[in-house]
């Protein structure tokens, strides 16, 4: 896998399970020529990643993955190659924490309302150091033996349409993707077909991320397969976008996705392409 690289990769500091040394460890065992480090709303893992990578031999792209608003819908901007010191990215990083931590307090009053076992400073003490999100919550509820997994604590009560699930405030998508661009990031537009738009409004979506300041979109992702990634390709050469991608690995959150793997095998992210994103990064 020497000739392969994963772009899209989280650990510990957010919502993934192995810690940034972990991961980077990980990537080593199986040969990868580079990752990108790109947890939720934080750079707080990147120092540890970073040198592991200069200590283990392992390229680490310095990311961040930042939820934005898009036609009152939550989409996900990746920002590579980014100064995890910049102020625009602490700055931004900081509302969307205080955003994803009213909306997980006002879950935890809803679940100890109904007799949960369940409050705030206990489930910051479970998590020391990540930033805390429903994943973290359902991991809470099943080890306290109300689940018999964490991905059925999920999906019985904090998914979409289930009882305890509270929406949150969304960055604006210009101001997610100002914030990588000011911190010396490429814009990437993660998982394209993960938010259900399909033909012309899959189009105008990517048509408005090129247009705001996107230089590369996500073509190879964990679940899409050669015909996923053709018309992902084809998009991405109509509005001048290099071509990314990444397994969207979280460990035993995610225990289908492996790293650089992806789900079936289907990501294989060329190494090559990692120096065109480079150079998409300059411009």
């Amino acid at each position: 896998m020497s000739n392969t690289v994963d772009l899209h990769v989280h650990t510990t500091a957010s919502d993934g399970t192995y810690t940034p040394r972990e991961v980077v460890a990980l990537a080593r065992e199986i040969g990868l020529a580079a990752i990108a480090v790109t947890d939720h709303d934080t750079v707080a893992g990147l120092a540890e990643a970073m040198a592991a990578g200069a200590e283990l031999g392992v390229q680490v792209i310095p990311g961040i993955e930042l939820a934005a608003a898009y036609e009152g819908q939550e989409v996900h901007i990746l920002g590579l190659f980014v100064d995890p010191g910049a102020a625009s990215l602490s700055e931004a990083a900081a509302a969307a924490v205080r955003d994803r931590d009213q909306r997980n307090q006002a879950i935890v009053l809803a679940l100890a309302a109904d007799g949960f076992p369940i409050d705030w400073d206990g489930l910051t003490a479970a998590f020391p150091g990540s930033v805390l999100g429903r994943p973290h919550i359902a991991q809470f509820l099943a080890e306290r033996g109300l689940a018999p997994s964490a991905a059925d604590a999920y999906a019985r009560w904090l998914d979409k349409g289930r009882p305890y699930y509270r929406a949150r405030r969304w960055m604006a998508l210009d101001r997610a993707i100002a914030a990588i661009r000011d911190a010396g990031g490429l814009a990437v537009v993660a998982h394209p077909l993960q938010y259900g738009w399909r033909g012309q409004e899959l189009e105008a979506f990517v048509r408005t991320c090129a247009g705001t300041g996107c230089r590369a979109m996500e073509c190879i992702y964990s679940g899409y397969g050669p015909e996923e990634n053709a018309l992902l390709l084809a998009l991405a050469e109509r509005y001048g976008l290099t071509p990314s991608g990444g397994s969207d690995f979280h460990g035993s959150r995610k225990p289908r996705i492996r790293l650089g793997l992806g789900i079936d095998g289907e990501v294989a992210v060329p190494a090559d392409w990692l120096e065109l994103l480079r150079r998409a990064a300059k411009f």
